[in-house]
This record gives C-alpha cells, structure tokens and sequence, in this order.
C-alpha cells in the first residue's frame, strides 16, 4: 500500500539491514546481575535523567507543528500449526482483519494483521532497533551461536536481520499470522505458532529465545518464561524487551485531561477484560517470571522513549520521531479492537479521541515518553 508522503527523520544511525518504574529494591537484591559491561550497545533512553527538550522555534503557536505528522489521517492443541486454509481464514472487524479466532488464543489478540498494520510492525521495527543503539538485542552473544527462537515475529523483520547478522545461526520466527515476507536468507524459517499452548520445540536446543513486544499477547508470562528455559541449551540466553502505554513527562507538560492518559486507561482497562495486562513494567512481569523459571545473570534495562520530535539530544529526537510515525501509520488499528469490540464504544466517540491524540502527539511541547524495559539472562551452565 502506497504511503502519504512522510517527513524524512534527522538520521544518525543507519536504518536496519531489511527494513526502513524499576524492580523492588528488595526483590533486585535477590537477583545475580550480569556487569554492566556486558551490554554491547549505547542505548539512548537508559537515563535517570530528565530528557532535554529542544526549545521551541517560534513564539506563539510554534508549539504545535504540523509537518511533524508522520502520515496521514489516516481447533488444534499442538504449538504448531501447519500452514492450510483455515488460518487464512482471518475475523473481520469494522472493515479490519485479525488472527483466526479459530486458533488457540489468537482470537484474543488486540492487533490487525492487515497490511495497514504489517507496515506500522516494520517502522515499529526500526524505531526498537534505533532504542538499542542500532543493535538487535543486548544479551552478551557468543559469535558461534547455532539456533535462535524469535517467539511473536511479527512480519518476521527481526528474524531476517538476525540471520543476515548470523549467516551460520538457524533463526526461527513464530507468529499467529503468516504474514512474512516468501524472501529471506536461507537460514530462516517462519511458523504458525501459538506461544501460549505447549511449546513442541526439543529441550536444550536454542542458544537465545527472543521475545519482543508481546504486551497485551500473553496471559501467562511465567509459563511463557518456564517454556523459554526449557527450550534453551544450558548456557542460552532469554531476552524480553518490553513497553508499558503509561504516558510520562519529565517536566509536567502532559495536561491532566490529555488523550495520552485517556489512551492509558484505554489500554489497562482493554488488557483486564481480556486477561492480558498491559501493566507489564509496573508489575514487573519480565523480571519477577525469568527468575522463576531458573535464569542467572539477570540484567534489567530501563529505558525512556519520547514521543514525537521535541528532544534536544540528536538520537533521542530521531527515536521519537520513528515512534510518532509508527502510532501515525494506523492509530485506528491500535486501539478499534479495545474501544469497539472489547469496550464496546462507539466508533464516533473514537475518530474524536483519535484527533485530539494526534494532536497532542505532534506538538512540541508536551513532551511525553513511554517506559520500556529491556530483561535478559542466562540459563546455567548446570541446568
């Protein structure tokens, strides 16, 4: 599909190979660290520190810019699933397509899987690379790595660039939807994969499991980690990079009525309906679920990522920008499922919460940012 025309960010890393509240302090005592070197990458948003805003151009009404609009207004038990026409056979709803209720949980999740979407998953891709520093993950690989599980692929970009990065490594990527692309390297495949049944991979055979934004995907995040550990070879390594839709400032700047907290409780409230939480970061799912299931060495990353064009730091305004035009390519796809079919309000009443979402998310002096958390360990040697 044929995008409007959108504004070219300020580039300071090139874009990816295929596509253009902390823990407890009681709790993270418990845990075994891995040093802080060991992480690979400069990651941009892992500051304490308020994020710099850039100062305003002009006086009056230069707070709201336009051209910073990204886009316009736009029945088998078993993991695996053979691909045959009925997971084809996607729901339609409100003019939208999703996952086949026909198939494990997938009925419950909240994302189209239509091409509108898949668009918005490939820029969302290169916006979570660009938060890494440029890198795909952060866990301290080794170079000889044979096997890597990508476990919600998505449109598969992630698992492409792994395998061009890792030509030797077998990557696999599992989703509800085939919804890859048929090109890729030789040493990826793609599946049709419910991450909530039963996992049917062998035991110790992954050196890392990946897991990357399945808020709002998952109603068990400890089982989802106990078959993780399971999957992995004694020394593997887990990843799960994750985001929570709690809208923060660092200066006050969001307006106590803002969109950005109606989108909030949108999200929280949608998530409990469903028995999918949205709450992962507040609730410290990723951390408190890997160190149950047995991992070590587990390092937790906290990472702030504006929203929109308004940082002073080069880098920091360039991620904010691919996450405005990621939300702008189809804010109607994040949020029709919550607000129509799991809330039941109407249509209307969103297209107004959608203008004045848009709007705040444009204008450069609200300077919001959403957490995300980056959580990764190892697999003992001994297990």
């Amino acid at each position: 599909m044929a995008n409007p025309e959108i504004p070219e960010p300020e580039a300071t890393a090139s874009p990816a190979p295929a596509a253009a509240a902390a823990a407890a302090a009681a709790a993270a005592a418990a845990v075994e660290t891995a040093p802080e070197e060991s992480t690979p990458a400069e990651v941009p948003g892992a500051t304490e520190a308020p994020i710099e805003a850039a100062p305003l151009v002009e006086e009056g009404d230069g707070n709201f810019d336009d051209t910073d609009s990204a886009l316009g207004e736009g029945d088998n038990a078993s993991s695996t699933a053979s691909l045959t026409e009925s997971i084809l056979e996607y729901r339609t709803l409100n003019g939208r397509t999703y996952h086949s209720e026909r198939h494990g949980s997938a009925g419950k999740y909240w994302g189209p899987n239509d091409e509108r979407q898949n668009e918005a998953m490939d820029m969302n891709h290169h916006f979570l690379t660009l938060c890494l520093g440029g890198k795909l993950f952060l866990a301290p690989l080794k170079d000889d790595i044979e096997k890597v599980l990508d476990i919600g692929t998505g449109t598969g970009l992630w698992a492409i660039d792994m395998a061009d990065e890792y030509p030797n490594c077998e990557v696999i990527g599992t989703d509800l939807s085939p919804i890859q692309p048929s090109w890729c390297p030789p040493n990826v495949k793609f599946e049709i994969d419910d991450a909530e049944q039963p996992w049917t991979y062998a035991h110790n055979s992954f050196d890392y499991v990946h897991i990357r934004y399945m808020v709002g995907g998952v109603s068990d995040w400890d089982k989802l980690f106990r078959q993780a550990y399971d999957a992995l070879k004694p020394g593997g390594w887990i990843e799960s990079f994750e985001v929570e839709a709690d809208y923060r400032s660092d200066d006050n700047t969001i307006p106590p009525n803002s969109s950005m907290y109606i989108w909030q409780d949108l999200f929280t409230e949608g998530g409990k309906k469903l028995g999918r939480p949205f709450t992962i970061i507040t609730e410290d799912k990723q951390r408190k679920g890997i160190e149950a299931a047995g991992f070590v060495d587990i390092t937790v990353k906290d990472l702030k990522v504006p929203m929109g064009s308004w940082p002073a730091d080069s880098k920091l305004k360039e991620i904010g920008q691919w996450a405005q035009y990621t939300l702008e390519q189809d804010l109607e796809g994040f949020v029709m499922f919550f607000w129509n079919t799991v809330l039941g309000r109407s249509l209307e009443e969103m297209q107004v919460f959608l203008a004045g979402f848009r709007r705040e998310l444009r204008s450069r002096s609200i300077h919001a940012y959403l957490p995300q958390r980056v959580v990764y360990a190892r697999k003992p040697e001994s297990a």
